[in-house]
């Protein structure tokens, strides 16, 4: 996490095996999106600095989460798969 005015890190999630692809900002819980080369989400509390769950089952890389808009799914696809995720079974 960085604070971009002062350009300087304020802190490091750390746990993904390879490569980040993209992280993504719940708009009302304190909550990262992020999706790797290691075929997994992790869904992170930025506050507590804590992964919250690793989600597996994906058959290549992962790019491309979204909330849904009522925040009960994280869906997610690339051009192999997509998984549907109900955010009640983690939260």
């Amino acid at each position: 996490m960085w604070n971009y005015k002062q350009r300087r890190c304020l802190f490091t999630l750390l746990g993904h095996l390879d490569y980040i692809r993209t992280t993504v900002f719940h708009h009302e819980y304190p909550w990262i999106l992020s999706c790797s080369d290691d075929q997994t989400i992790r869904i992170w509390n930025w506050q507590a600095r804590t992964v919250i769950c690793v989600l597996t089952g994906h058959n290549h890389y992962v790019r491309g989460p979204t909330h849904s808009v009522n925040s009960l799914c994280i869906v997610d696809c690339i051009a192999v798969d997509c998984i549907v995720v109900d955010r009640r079974s983690y939260a």
